[in-house]
């Protein structure tokens, strides 16, 4: 039995030694597997107590009928039940999807196909829940989503080589790290609410971040754009203002954060006045935007 956001009423015991206790809920107790010896974690988020349990969780299992559905609303059904922390799910066809299943699987860390049987499929994560590192996660997250732009820029700006299936894979891999975030989140129900909810927001931001960068890149497939000096500074300004909100993340300082608004401003300035090429210079400034999004919530995260 899974209980999310299910208020109920306790009462306050006074004890002897001035302590104060209140009891746990049977149901909790039991899907929790809590004993006597056991340890759990209290936070305390101003008027709210957070009480968890580390081990033990039960899983969380959902079912899936997906007959009828289009091949991509398949992936987007799967992709949001990963991100929702979800343990198994049981998919019900009308037609045989195995190969698109595991296709599917490979952009997901953890699940696997166990099971296919009369139209069943059954999904499970293997990984053992092991969502302890948070933080590195994240990193692991952000930094592919830099890599992503390094690359592109790379490319356009240089060889052209890239194909529309090779971007697919670089872009699969940065949304396997970005849903693998926003799973962790779900999964640990994160101690301190606001910075839970923060996180959870900037992983989806970098979602929306890797998406404009497949744009840009995708922009120079099997088109001979002449790459102008102009637009080549747009994009390293771009460029430096994902870069510059990376690293704002870990060397936190409020004075500094003005720099990725005044690199920003540049970006804008110049796009305003840039001739042609302009499909470019629009994706350098959705990611410039994006980069300073980001640096709101690092306010809402760092800020005491």
């Amino acid at each position: 039995m899974i209980y999310i956001n299910n208020i109920m009423k306790r009462k306050v015991i006074k004890q002897a030694n001035q302590a104060y206790t209140l009891t746990l809920p049977i149901d909790w107790v039991r899907a929790n597997k809590i004993s006597e010896k056991c340890e759990i974690d209290v936070v305390v988020d101003g008027r709210s107590l957070l009480v968890s349990n580390e081990g033990g969780v039960v899983k969380k299992k959902a079912k899936l009928d997906v007959s009828g559905f289009e091949y991509r609303n398949v992936y987007r059904h799967i992709n949001a039940l990963y991100a929702k922390g979800v343990d198994e799910i049981e998919i019900s066809s009308d037609k045989e999807i195995s190969s698109l299943i595991i296709k599917l699987l490979n952009s997901l860390i953890g699940y696997v196909l166990v099971s296919q049987e009369d139209g069943k499929y059954v999904i499970k994560d293997i990984s053992g829940g092991g969502y302890g590192d948070l933080d590195e996660v994240f990193k692991r997250a952000f930094q592919s989503v830099i890599l992503f732009y390094d690359s592109a820029i790379s490319d356009v700006f240089g060889a052209g080589i890239e194909s529309e299936s090779s971007l697919r894979m670089r872009d699969l891999e940065v949304n396997k790290l970005c849903f693998y975030l926003q799973r962790a989140i779900n999964k640990m129900s994160y101690g301190d609410a606001v910075r839970g909810r923060s996180l959870f927001s900037y992983s989806l931001e970098l979602e929306k971040i890797g998406d404009d960068i497949l744009r840009f890149w995708r922009a120079n497939l099997g088109k001979k754009i002449k790459k102008t000096k102009e637009l080549r500074e747009i994009v390293d300004l771009s460029r430096k203002c994902l870069h510059w909100t990376f690293d704002s993340y870990y060397r936190f300082d409020s004075k500094e954060l003005e720099k990725v608004f005044d690199l920003r401003e540049k970006v804008r300035k110049k796009v305003a006045v840039i001739k042609g090429q302009d499909v470019f210079a629009r994706q350098a400034l959705r990611i410039a935007e994006g980069a300073v999004d980001l640096n709101h919530l690092v306010l809402m995260m760092k800020l005491e």
